[in-house]
């Protein structure tokens, strides 16, 4: 027997109507909040990297009596680094995952209060196939003013004469067949970012983290 109170049977539907416009709401909910988790954890293994990239930056010449880092060892750091992300070589060529991975290397060194040693080096998997031919460059050495500098990074200004600090600027970068599906997102779509070194080149930066040290006397400025 049906109820037969006031109200009851013409909200029945109404009920079901508004459930089932309330799952693709659901779900697309849960889509965005998978997206948001996915970028933090993104993120969270870039500023990892960064920080395994300026512990190795510290050890690796550790054991030679020559302590200067040479490009082989940027290079080197630089393929360590994204193994948090990146597996067997999906951070080289054709980029798997639509991104690459780069660390480049600023280095600078107090003259005086308006002078400084400036090097800009790096490590890349944009280029080659596995870490054998992968991108690797050691800049010229030369000289700018603290204006210079600051435009750099702020954190870059020494205090005295003949200090030395390093900074590296850790990427993830849009290689041209980027797609967000292969990074593990659903609906966000993320931009050029702003901020980063490379916001005008060709593969632009996804995500970066910034870290500065100072490096131990000796391995810098960097060679070939």
């Amino acid at each position: 027997m049906h109820r037969t109170l006031r109200g009851y049977k013409p909200y029945k539907g109404g009920i079901l109507i508004e459930f089932a416009f309330s799952i693709p709401v659901f779900i697309i909910l849960l889509f965005f909040v998978s997206d948001h988790y996915r970028i933090y954890e993104l993120k969270n293994k870039l500023k990892t990297s960064a920080y395994l990239a300026a512990s190795m930056t510290q050890q690796i010449s550790n054991t030679r009596s020559d302590k200067q880092l040479t490009a082989a060892d940027l290079a080197r750091i630089t393929y360590a680094c994204c193994l948090n992300f990146f597996h067997t070589n999906t951070m080289f060529n054709p980029w798997p995952f639509g991104i690459s991975y780069s660390i480049n290397f600023i280095y600078v060194k107090r003259l005086n209060s308006n002078s400084y040693q400036y090097q800009s080096s790096w490590g890349s998997t944009e280029s080659g196939v596995s870490p054998v031919n992968m991108g690797r460059s050691v800049g010229g050495i030369s000289t700018k003013k603290l204006s210079e500098i600051e435009n750099v990074n702020t954190d870059l200004v020494c205090s005295r004469d003949g200090e030395e600090k390093l900074f590296l600027n850790c990427t993830y970068r849009r290689m041209l067949n980027f797609d967000k599906s292969k990074i593990g997102l659903f609906l966000l779509d993320p931009q050029m970012v702003k901020g980063g070194m490379h916001t005008t080149n060709r593969y632009p930066d996804l995500l970066y983290y910034q870290i500065v040290i100072s490096p131990k006397p000796g391995l810098f400025p960097a060679r070939n």
